[in-house]
């Protein structure tokens, strides 16, 4: 993991604890949204990074044992989805929830989550495909590996 990955995912966790605890304690709901509006993205970027590093480490791996200049070398297309929409009524709800209504915030954050899982299963369901594809499956944690004659 990079500095810069650890970085944003020790905000992310802090900014998740502190809007819980600064919501709880003051019962402002707007700021404790907001810190956790901050946190996803901390803890989104984060991860990003993370994978990104992975993903390297394997096709550098996949070049140096032996597979083609070209193997790892373009990302798969993710087809059309739902989960952006999804994703951005989530936002509305939260917002309007925090500015608004207090009951807006519950479907607004369950939506959220629905479209975050939804998305990341859909992107993972994809990668696998891919890294089954192009024989690097082992690499990413994956139970197959090409075998070169």
């Amino acid at each position: 993991m990079t500095l810069l990955a650890r970085i944003f995912t020790g905000l992310g966790t802090f900014l998740i604890v502190m809007g819980i605890v600064y919501g709880l304690v003051t019962g402002e709901y707007e700021g404790a949204t907001e810190m956790l509006t901050v946190a996803g993205g901390g803890l989104l970027i984060g991860v990003y990074l993370t994978r990104a590093v992975q993903r390297a480490s394997a096709v550098v791996a996949a070049q140096a044992a032996g597979a083609g200049p070209g193997a790892g070398d373009t990302e798969p297309h993710v087809p059309p989805t739902i989960w952006p929409l999804v994703f951005a009524l989530s936002m509305i709800g939260i917002v309007f929830g925090s500015v608004g209504p207090r009951w807006a915030l519950a479907p607004g954050g369950v939506l959220l989550v629905a479209a975050l899982v939804g998305w990341s299963l859909d992107v993972r369901r994809q990668w696998r495909h891919y890294d089954h594809a192009a024989g690097v499956g082992a690499a990413h944690g994956g139970a197959h590996r090409r075998t070169e004659p």
